[in-house]
């Protein structure tokens, strides 16, 4: 038994000194391996001594500059650690790799027994964990003026929506706006309203011969029009809002007229139109009916400073306000929803997004209004935005003066009944059932500051009233000739921020003759517009005309919200207690706003907004909750 015990240790130590003699057994003597980094052509010189590597030398590379700190590195630490089995450097992995591919090809050539150099490697210390800062107010009041459940903060179309939904259900609601009446810049737009139904849609499309449409149709349209750019939850939240809340303004009174339209863009006839063309026949309405709840309404008091705390809620917890006797602090104890609106009239804002929307170019937003604050003092508090550069001319303003008022609407109500679009010329330059960033690109490269919708009365009286043309007429808005040649002639008298057109009666004459013809025929061979049963042909006098410039209208962008109307931080993460709805959100519209789905937007997702946060469930209309 003892001698076995001795022979057994004899081979074993055998078996270790044959074992590090074939590790020991390399050739002194430099080698070249090549291999593949982030480009081919990556070559190494190792250089080997009778234990292992001495040095290795980069000979040729394609490397660009991520992975060039890795060419002096990863060879270093190989070196060090006598071991292929290195970390690769942060940043220049595909280097990394390279570089020990070369080095293995190289050991090969030098016919090194691998295993030797395949010893794992001590990780290196890990770096200080890293985190995010927290984000927040400094100071946070102690002590505060007034308590709510719930804090809106505008007193547009979204703002009052969600004052009406939180108080409806219960909330203790104060609605903060810092004009001196409510309405904001949804009081002065064209009074458009889009939905794929309501109570009046069957009775409309039987009137009109229209196919229904639908909620899919509508949703299909809005994500097209904004180049697939949109949330597509946002945008089906806003489809399935809109009728519901419409109809909640007919129950309530609102007056719309006998038409239903379908602008440009929109492949359904969905769009309503308020009795008098104005959004202020919606936002008088919605004041109204937020009156008969127990929301408090304070006017001339602007929202300063939004609180988050710094302690592990980071919450959102309530506002500063500005008023005519002081500041005062509010608390939120649900949320703080914010329907500020867009930055249209805010320039500096804008020209950082879009430099030539500079001060040379107006906009149709109140100034006083639109001025994107909301957006700032949310961003204060880590609030992320997105699509700001997404920033809408409205095609049709008055080319005076840039302002959107009712015969600007016109234009825009037009193209599914047979308005036509012509340049300084008299020549068609677009298609007029595009979108509005088509209608407003091709009218600012038409040659000319103006270009000019044509129609006689037959043609707008499903939408415009007989007074209001009559209106039109006497203020010089809109321009009229029995015959095609005084129409021209009208339109050339007729200046334009001091400049004339240069409409020939023959390019009038033979542009609208060519329109009626597609109109018969069902097919535009020009520009490719569809052609619906609801237009009508341009064939008597008189005829008429309105000037139309691309003015500043809708920023798409704003505050990143979910489908809850929670409001994300820069890192994507919901900030607790606050809440956005309306145009100083971003997401719903994508590229380009389809027109009338603003009205559907601010009122659909107000609406929400307030529900959610006043009883944390959504309401029974949206999809998939």
């Amino acid at each position: 038994m003892p001698r076995f015990k001795k022979l057994l240790s004899l081979l074993l130590t055998l078996s270790m000194f044959l074992s590090l003699t074939a590790f020991a057994a390399i050739t002194p003597g430099t080698y070249e391996g090549e291999a593949k980094g982030m480009h081919d052509g990556l070559k190494v010189a190792v250089t080997l001594n009778e234990t292992g590597i001495e040095k290795i030398e980069v000979l040729e590379h394609q490397e660009t500059a991520p992975g060039w700190p890795a060419l002096d590195k990863v060879p270093e630490a190989i070196i060090a650690a006598q071991s292929l089995k290195v970390d690769t450097l942060a940043g220049a992995t595909r280097t990394s790799e390279g570089i020990l591919a070369a080095v293995t090809d190289a050991l090969t050539k030098a016919g090194v027994d691998l295993a030797q150099f395949e010893k794992e490697v001590e990780a290196a210390p890990a770096a200080a964990e890293s985190y995010f800062p927290v984000m927040g107010s400094f100071e946070v009041p102690a002590q505060w003026d007034e308590t709510y459940d719930i804090i809106v903060v505008g007193g547009g179309f979204a703002g009052l929506a969600a004052s009406y939904s939180a108080a409806q259900n219960g909330a203790k609601t104060v609605l903060v706006e810092k004009l001196s009446t409510t309405g904001g810049n949804s009081s002065i737009n064209g009074g458009q309203y889009a939905a794929f139904t309501s109570k009046r849609a069957e009775e409309l499309q039987k009137k009109f011969d229209l196919v229904p449409d639908t909620a899919e149709k509508h949703i299909e349209d809005t994500l097209k029009g904004g180049d697939f750019m949109s949330v597509p939850k946002l945008v089906e939240n806003m489809v399935y809002a809109a009728p519901f809340y419409f109809d909640l303004l007919l129950d309530n009174g609102l007056v719309i007229r006998d038409t239903l339209a379908r602008p440009g863009g929109h492949y359904g006839f969905r769009t309503y139109v308020t009795e008098n063309q104005v959004g202020s026949d919606i936002t008088n309405l919605q004041l109204k009916i937020l009156k008969g709840t127990n929301c408090d309404i304070q006017l001339e008091t602007k929202m300063v400073e939004i609180y988050r705390t710094r302690d592990d809620d980071n919450r959102v917890v309530g506002i500063r306000v500005a008023t005519n006797d002081g500041y005062k602090t509010i608390k939120a104890d649900k949320g703080v929803i914010l329907a500020t609106g867009g930055f249209g009239a805010n320039v500096p804002m804008r020209e950082t997004q879009v430099p030539y929307l500079n001060a040379d170019i107006p906009t149709t937003n109140n100034p006083a209004v639109s001025t994107g604050e909301g957006i700032y003092l949310a961003q204060a508090i880590g609030a992320g935005t997105t699509q700001m550069s997404n920033i809408q001319r409205y095609p049709f303003a008055d080319a005076n003066n840039g302002v959107l008022d009712k015969f600007a609407v016109w234009p825009f109500t037009g193209p599914s009944f047979g308005i036509v679009y012509v340049d300084y010329q008299g020549n068609r330059y677009v298609n007029e059932g595009e979108r509005r960033d088509v209608c407003a690109n091709a009218a600012a490269n038409s040659g000319f500051i103006s270009t000019y919708s044509v129609f006689n009365w037959d043609v707008v009286k499903g939408f415009a009233k007989p007074e209001e043309l009559e209106e039109g007429l006497k203020t010089g808005r809109v321009l009229k000739g029995e015959t095609f040649e005084e129409l021209a002639k009208a339109i050339n008298e007729y200046p334009i921020q001091g400049k004339f057109p240069q409409v020939t009666a023959e390019n009038l004459k033979a542009t609208i003759e060519k329109h009626n013809g597609y109109i018969d025929a069902g097919k535009d061979d020009d520009f490719g517009k569809v052609m619906t049963n609801t237009m009508i042909k341009i064939e008597n006098g008189p005829y008429y005309a309105l000037s139309q410039f691309p003015s500043v209208h809708h920023t798409m962008g704003g505050l990143v919200i979910d489908e809850y109307t929670e409001v994300k931080d820069i890192y994507g993460n919901v900030i607790p207690g606050l809440y956005a709805a309306g145009e100083v959100t971003g997401g719903v519209h994508g590229t380009n706003r389809l027109g009338s789905n603003a009205d559907s937007d601010a009122c659909g997702m107000g609406y929400i907004s307030g529900f959610f946060v006043s009883t944390g469930e959504m309401p029974e209309f949206v999809p998939n909750k």
